[in-house]
């Protein structure tokens, strides 16, 4: 079954599916999905979702993104859920602060980005577990590029049902092959891509100094698991102290999500 759907005025739309988990085990194809801003959406498209028979998006996006991009694909049965954050998080400028952008530079403000995420997006991480374990499905959560935020909540819910890493960072580098994040920099500016409202800086970089900021790297979500390890003591201890997920929720999920 096809991984990613193509979609007119979507990104990086991807089903989760397929994964096998460390005991043998596949998670359910047509369950979960993951993808980038699902603001642009054409009637074929929204037609294509709606058959798909999705109940609940989680949409990672700050409430500035929103507003510059608003989601117009809605049904009575639909749910969105959404998070209002101080948007700096996912700033350039406060990445960088007073350092020139270089390509290391670069790269080290994304590893201090994933290193905060697994605590600043602790409150919507949450909420998409309990949804998950709530049998609340089929469901998608995304955020503009479907590479950060979202990546990091894929990264989560696979390692939480079992899908061993390199798998995990497989996913992760998916991102890369499924959106050219530079084609839609420099041919649509009127769209996000993360890291916003800097589109403005970010085209005035080198192609080489922007790259780290617009990569899917393994090392990136590599820092994130070192920190949640730091701060927890493991990934379990993660789940249950930040989270709030229990080893019976844990359970609903896997049951909702694998195969038998």
């Amino acid at each position: 079954m096809e991984r990613q759907l193509v979609l007119e005025g979507g990104r990086n739309f991807r089903d989760l599916g397929g994964y096998e988990t460390d005991d043998g085990r596949r998670v359910r194809h047509g369950r979960i999905y993951r993808s980038g801003v699902l603001a642009h959406l054409t009637s074929d498209d929204v037609k294509r979702l709606d058959t798909l028979g999705i109940r609940v998006v989680c949409d990672f996006r700050n409430a500035q993104e929103r507003r510059r991009e608003a989601m117009r694909w809605t049904r009575s049965d639909l749910e969105v859920l959404s998070w209002d954050y101080d948007h700096r998080v996912v700033s350039l400028r406060t990445l960088l602060g007073s350092e020139e952008l270089t390509p290391a530079t670069s790269r080290s403000a994304m590893i201090r980005l994933y290193r905060s995420m697994p605590g600043f997006f602790a409150v919507p991480y949450a909420a998409l577990f309990a949804r998950l374990a709530g049998g609340d499905l089929p469901l998608v959560f995304a955020c503009v590029a479907g590479k950060d935020r979202t990546g990091l909540a894929a990264a989560l819910v696979l390692s939480s049902l079992g899908v061993r890493r390199e798998i995990v960072l497989e996913d992760f580098r998916l991102t890369e092959q499924a959106v050219d994040l530079e084609r839609v920099l420099a041919q649509r500016p009127d769209r996000g891509i993360g890291l916003d409202p800097e589109r403005g800086d970010l085209l005035a970089l080198s192609r080489e100094a922007r790259g780290p900021l617009l990569a899917a790297a393994p090392e990136y979500l590599e820092a994130a698991f070192e920190e949640i390890d730091s701060a927890h003591g493991s990934f379990d201890g993660y789940l249950y102290e930040r989270l709030g997920v229990t080893e019976s929720a844990l359970e609903q999920m896997r049951a909702h999500l694998l195969e038998d």
